[in-house]
């Protein structure tokens, strides 16, 4: 079964920079039986800029990855507005983009039961690659704490480089650890920053090219 990328178009004021949990929610109340589908992945909103604990959203973007069986669920979605935590979000119709195969993978934040130090991190990336039958350079990124259901979760962004075109889709495909439906653990292609060094801008939050 195929795997894609819906990407609404989504239009608004400021949402919380933490909204991975308040998001899910506010589908989960357009979507029933979203919590059920283990195989929908959903990423953080993308907006215009960050402003201290807050997201312009503006003209960014809120971007889905579920199977192609799973389409009729998602397309209803368009047209809708749905509240962020005490912010309005209108979305608009959907693109469906097919999943590339880069040589270099990024996510935002990856999260691993009991992996709450670099070390420990590192130990659970390796075994997840492992059971994945996947190989990969490991590069973790900076620690970041966010907010589940009133509970502090913590991991590290992550990146992933010199993958083969079947490991490159079958980290998108499957993800890394857990909370995935709250935008952890979530793959997309690495874009380097200019003059910035190694690190990619998806890790910034900040809307870019979809």
């Amino acid at each position: 079964m195929s795997v894609i990328d819906l990407v609404y178009p989504a239009r608004g004021g400021g949402v919380p920079l933490d909204h991975g949990y308040a998001l899910f929610s506010a589908l989960s109340h357009r979507l029933p039986g979203l919590h059920e589908r283990q195989d929908v992945g959903i990423f953080n909103l993308r907006g215009t800029r960050a402003r201290g604990k807050s997201l312009l959203v503006g003209h960014g973007t809120l971007r889905v990855r579920c199977p192609t069986e799973a389409l009729p669920v998602w397309l209803p979605l368009g047209g809708a507005a749905i509240e962020v935590g005490g912010g309005e979000v209108a979305l608009g119709m959907p693109r469906v983009f097919p999943l590339e195969a880069p040589v270099s993978l990024s996510a935002r934040m990856v999260t691993f039961k009991n992996a709450v130090d670099d070390a420990s991190f590192r130990g659970a990336v390796k075994r997840a690659l492992a059971e994945l039958e996947c190989e990969a350079t490991v590069h973790v990124g900076r620690r970041r704490v966010v907010g589940i259901a009133g509970k502090k979760v913590i991991g590290y962004g992550l990146m992933l480089s010199n993958l083969s075109p079947r490991a490159s889709v079958r980290l998108q495909e499957r993800g890394m650890g857990g909370r995935r439906h709250m935008g952890c653990g979530l793959f997309l292609p690495t874009r380097l920053r200019v003059g910035v060094g190694t690190w990619p801008r998806e890790q910034q939050g900040v809307a870019g090219a979809v």
